[in-house]
């Protein structure tokens, strides 16, 4: 709700500056376009090595497997009070020049280790934590395992960031007018690309050796991602859009447990994306000696 607000005040703030003057020609790559969006996605995860460490226990989990977690259209969650609770993408941007723009984009991603994982464990667990089991009645004892293959159980271990996994970066875009209808050339189809880098802000949840963690959020890594997609822009004020987005998420040191800092989690893996979405333009005009004014 915070950034929907955010939205719709700079939109009138805006709109609300003196409409008089010479008005430029409003092309939506040109320098000077301010845009923003708001879409929703689905997303693949590729295997990785989860490395857990905590309070006597310490170990890898080879080759494990997660699937994102998007919200059913019958759930209720798309609803403006819980706009933000499915996957989200949100994007504000600028273009210095045209064709080339800088975004400032929150993909909110949920990250969810699936059940009857066929993973290979590595590490070990101690005394006082004992005799506990990841899954498939096999019993992880006082002691050092090296690739025993095992198959885990939500029931006995799940981990996962369905609170949000959230990579927070900047983006660098490109974009080509490949249409333009209408007597006002009032509909475009445009071409978007684009490289991106920035930080993960993940919450992480971790049920292990029956004990359910609260959800901690942490600063836990960084990730560089890029992106493909078609730009349909309305009357030269609203669009739709669509993105293939593909990236490498790097967690470095992720909190698992809000009562001891030293437990944390690693992690790489890439990701694809498939992002749909709406947005607007405001454009900017010269009026006197304001070169810089937005305007609707």
């Amino acid at each position: 709700m915070k950034i929907t607000f955010f939205i719709l005040t700079l939109f009138f703030s805006f709109n609300s500056i003196s409409q008089k003057g010479k008005r430029k020609i409003k092309v939506s790559n040109e320098k000077g376009t301010f845009f923003a969006s708001w879409g929703y996605h689905r997303a693949v995860y590729s295997e990785s090595d989860l490395y857990l460490s905590g309070y006597h226990y310490d170990f890898d989990l080879a080759n494990s497997k997660a699937h994102d977690q998007q919200s059913k259209l019958n759930s209720g969650d798309y609803s403006i009070k819980s706009i933000s609770v499915p996957q989200y993408n949100f994007k504000v941007g600028y273009y210095f020049k045209q064709k080339w723009n800088i975004t400032l984009a929150l993909d909110h991603m949920k990250y969810i280790f699936s059940d009857f994982n066929r993973v290979a464990l590595t590490g070990f667990v101690t005394v006082p934590v004992g005799e506990v089991s990841l899954g498939d009645d096999r019993i992880f004892s006082n002691s050092y395992h090296h690739s025993q293959t095992i198959t885990t159980n939500k029931n006995q271990f799940h981990y996962e960031n369905a609170k949000g996994l959230n990579y927070v970066h900047a983006q660098l875009g490109y974009t080509e007018r490949l249409y333009v209808a209408g007597k006002k050339n009032n509909f475009t189809l445009a071409y978007n690309a684009g490289i991106g880098t920035g930080i993960i802000i993940s919450t992480a949840s971790l049920f292990f050796n029956n004990i359910q963690e609260p959800p901690v959020q942490s600063l836990s890594g960084y990730g560089v991602s890029g992106f493909a997609g078609l730009r349909g822009e309305i009357y030269k004020h609203f669009y739709i859009y669509s993105n293939l987005s593909v990236g490498f998420l790097h967690k470095v040191n992720e909190r698992t447990s809000p009562s001891f800092s030293y437990s944390y989690a690693r992690q790489m893996f890439g990701y694809s994306q498939i992002e749909i979405g709406v947005g607007i333009f405001l454009f900017k005009r010269v009026k006197n000696k304001c070169d810089d004014c937005p305007v609707w």
